[in-house]
């Protein structure tokens, strides 16, 4: 519809009908339709009409044909089996009654009128009473809201749940399981006869069972239209197929549910990523749903990600939002996670909303009211130093609780490179993703190392830390105080499942997570300016082993009497070293795994290669988290040579002394022939070449003035021959004649070894026709020998008939 000027559109209907913005009919849809409704009405008021006319025979009839159309409507088609309907309406039935009846009328006399008016005698405990056959007192009618009932060990069993101590233990002969079935099939038809009396007007069964269904539907009048409701959701929720039989189908594809969880992101500078809101959502029953993000303030950039938990796989998205998906009911639940990242211009903060968008009613739901939307952000920034195992960072993480939710993110300053973050555990890969500069693990949640040393050292690192934290800022320390609600929610939910899962079980698990990022398909080359800055990176890093190595060799037995005056000193330094890790800087974002010998982030030059790691955890769980950079390579080949110093005294100062000896009685002058050398380049040129030539090996060095002796290899060489012997014409001819010799000898022998084989074959054959003709002989020679036998029988026995 289009017009220059404007439109005015009249929507005119007989049936009240709202129309308008999602905001407006989205409401309406969450009701259920008039036509659900007045089938749910029925079926309660037909089941009150059934009871109440139990003692006249006509009425209830009537009333309980009407009763049976409400609920099953298709009772007259032939070719349909009831029998799968009623047992599923029963059910539904039974566990609404449990849900809406009074706890007085939880009864054992209540129970056998429902069975008498059902004519149920199959259905086991349908008001999910006690075990024994006694009326419920106040005291246990209070416990059976849920048919499932809580065991207390410490109280002893009733009376009637005792078993005798001779039925303990006791093999159960045959004449004792005769007895049991007679037993069994004599209190069957006993039971049968009653509940065929309570149906009987005039029986003194007949009347107490009337009794108690007057009460039942004087309980239900009240309440009908809800327990209604809630018949028909039980019923088809296990049976979902049975809805296109009811006159309301149709009703049930316009109806939805949804649920709306808001709240605000703060303030972001330029060229930033964060973490719009992030909240793990439990499923209790698997159902259909997609999730919707709306955001104020023109946050283009914002894109919602869910991860299941259980598996680490992502929900598949369309255009960038997440599809429709039955979400499955699992342990650990589903984080929705929504990231944005701002562009050239800062970001003023705003609000924002998701809606849960279903077809039932029970959606996927959060652990606690609110979602979470207040972070904690380490961000940690390095130069780019290319490796031959293409590893551009590796860092060591380490959690204080269980279940600490993170999200990370990595950006390269070049836009077009191929990464892959990685998160391992104990050198295997359990999470990855691969992105072309930019790419986001959205959720990983993280086990603490459950080890003996760590159990031990945990409550006072984290005292420590507690301690430090709140001395800080009032900020950090009020993230600090809503810490114990958060733990305690991770720990109802997430702990109570994981100890469903491990059980008694008492094993240990140790976890050592490592987040590692690789450059893939060589997409990072560097021109020369920046392979000159990666060798000045290298000198500062080899300047700093050196110096390590000094104060190693200090500390070592050789060097005692210098520590032993220094050793107050450096024992204040350990000890403030150690409570610097457990607090991590907010402003000094790359001393949390830096290297030490890289420019802070004051002076960090960003037109230089360079990489961006943040971590993202909650506010409330800021201090759970130690991330830093791993080392364990370096420490371990330090710790090794420390040990060989300690073993030997001296070791490293003689293996010095030794290799500039060993230098200095090898080296070599290298003459330069300046004539050979083409004409050096221009200034602008040559710029100009440095600029544009991007190569993944480093650029050749400068021409060394010394080099190392080439080895005399004379010395290991071994002579075939006394003399030397010239290759000529004649001994060319020689070798000729010795080849040809050879290969005659060869042809020879193979012959030979032709003739013995055909002459080998042709004896077996002889043989094998030798073998055939002495069968022939020996089967002749047996059938004559056969033949005169049967002749002499047959003589014999003429012989004896003629005399006979």
């Amino acid at each position: 519809m289009s017009a220059p000027l404007g439109y005015y559109v009249n929507l005119v209907s007989t049936t009240e009908f709202t129309f308008g913005d999602e905001e407006e009919v989205m409401p309406k849809l969450k009701l259920e339709s008039l036509r659900y409704k007045d089938n749910a009405v029925r079926i309660i008021s037909n089941l009150c009409k059934c009871m109440q006319t139990f003692n006249d025979v006509e009425a209830f009839v009537k009333a309980w044909d009407e009763f049976e159309q409400s609920h099953c409507p298709y009772r007259n088609e032939k070719q349909v089996s009831k029998t799968h309907h009623y047992k599923v309406f029963h059910d539904a039935l039974y566990s609404t009654l449990r849900k809406t009846l009074p706890p007085e009328l939880l009864t054992v006399e209540v129970a056998f009128a429902l069975r008498a008016i059902f004519r149920d005698s199959t259905t086991p405990n349908i008001l999910g009473l006690s075990s024994s056959s006694r009326p419920a007192t106040g005291a246990s009618a209070n416990h059976r809201g849920s048919a499932k009932e809580k065991k207390d060990k410490s109280k002893p069993g009733r009376e009637a749940d005792k078993v005798p101590e001779k039925w303990v233990d006791h093999e159960i002969t045959a004449e004792e399981m005769l007895a049991q079935v007679k037993i069994s099939k004599v209190w069957k038809g006993h039971f049968v006869r009653r509940l065929e009396s309570a149906r009987i007007p005039g029986h003194d069964v007949h009347r107490a069972t009337y009794d108690c269904l007057v009460k039942i539907s004087q309980a239900l009048e009240p309440h009908v239209e809800t327990a209604g409701l809630n018949l028909l959701r039980l019923f088809f929720k296990a049976e979902p197929d049975l809805m296109p039989k009811y006159p309301f189908y149709k009703d049930e594809w316009n109806k939805i549910s949804y649920n709306d969880y808001s709240g605000a992101y703060p303030d972001q500078p330029a060229n930033t990523w964060f973490i719009v809101f992030r909240e793990i959502f439990y499923v209790s029953e698997d159902t259909l749903c997609v999730p919707k993000m709306y955001i104020q303030g023109g946050l283009n950039t914002c894109l919602l990600r869910v991860v299941d938990n259980d598996t680490g796989t992502e929900t598949p998205r369309i255009f960038q939002k997440v599809a429709p998906q039955v979400y499955k009911k699992n342990k650990k639940g589903y984080t929705f996670v929504a990231e944005a990242r701002s562009l050239d211009a800062a970001i003023t903060g705003n609000k924002w909303k998701m809606r849960l968008i279903g077809s039932m009613a029970q959606l996927p739901h959060p652990s606690r009211p609110e979602v979470q939307s207040s972070f904690h952000m380490r961000e940690i920034r390095d130069y780019y130093v290319p490796q031959d195992n293409h590893v551009m960072l590796r860092y060591v993480v380490k959690v204080f609780e269980d279940n600490h939710l993170v999200s990370l993110q990595l950006n390269t300053s070049k836009p077009d490179v191929y990464i892959k973050l990685q998160v391992l555990d104990q050198e295997e890969e359990i999470l990855a993703a691969v992105g072309k500069g930019h790419v986001v693990l959205p959720s990983f949640i993280f086990q603490k190392d459950a080890s003996a040393d760590d159990s031990e050292k945990r409550p006072s690192s984290r005292g420590s830390a507690k301690g430090s934290k709140n001395k800080g800022s009032s900020n950090k320390r009020v993230g600090s105080a809503t810490q114990s609600p958060r733990a305690e929610s991770r720990t109802s939910l997430d702990g109570m499942e994981e100890e469903e899962v491990v059980g008694d079980s008492k094993e240990v698990k140790s976890h050592k997570y490592v987040i590692q990022a690789m450059v893939l398909r060589d997409s990072w080359p560097l021109n020369q300016h920046q392979w000159a800055f990666v060798e000045e990176l290298k000198e500062k890093e080899r300047e700093e082993l050196k110096v390590m190595k000094a104060k190693d060799r200090e500390q070592s037995p050789s060097g005692q009497a210098a520590a032993k005056e220094q050793k107050t000193p450096q024992g204040t330094a350990k000890g403030g070293k150690a409570k610097g890790k457990e607090k991590i800087d907010k402003n000094d974002k790359t001393k949390a795994g830096g290297i030490s010998s890289r420019p802070s982030s004051v002076s960090f030059d960003v037109a230089k290669p360079h990489w961006t790691l943040r971590i993202v955890s909650d506010a409330p769980a800021a201090e759970e988290i130690e991330v830093k950079k791993d080392t364990e390579r370096a420490d371990e080949i330090r710790a090794m040579k420390k040990a060989w110093e300690e073993a030997e005294p001296g070791r490293a100062t003689k293996a010095q002394l030794s290799r500039q000896k060993y230098l200095a009685s090898h080296m070599i002058k290298v003459d330069d022939n300046e004539e050979s050398l083409p004409p050096p380049p221009t200034a602008q040129s040559a710029d100009f070449e440095e600029e544009m030539v991007y190569s993944l090996q480093p650029p050749p060095g400068p021409k060394a003035k010394e080099v190392l002796q080439p080895l005399d290899v004379t010395p290991f060489l071994r002579k075939l021959y006394d003399t030397p012997r010239y290759k000529d014409e004649a001994e060319d001819r020689r070798q000729m004649e010795a080849r040809q010799k050879e290969i005659q000898e060869y042809r020879m022998f193979r012959e030979k070894v032709e003739q013995w084989r055909e002459e080998d074959l042709q004896e077996r054959n002889r043989l094998k026709v030798q073998q055939l003709e002495e069968c022939e002989r020996l089967q002749a020679r047996v059938d004559t020998i056969r033949h005169m036998r049967l002749q002499n029988h047959r003589r014999l026995a003429e012989r004896a008939t003629v005399q006979n």
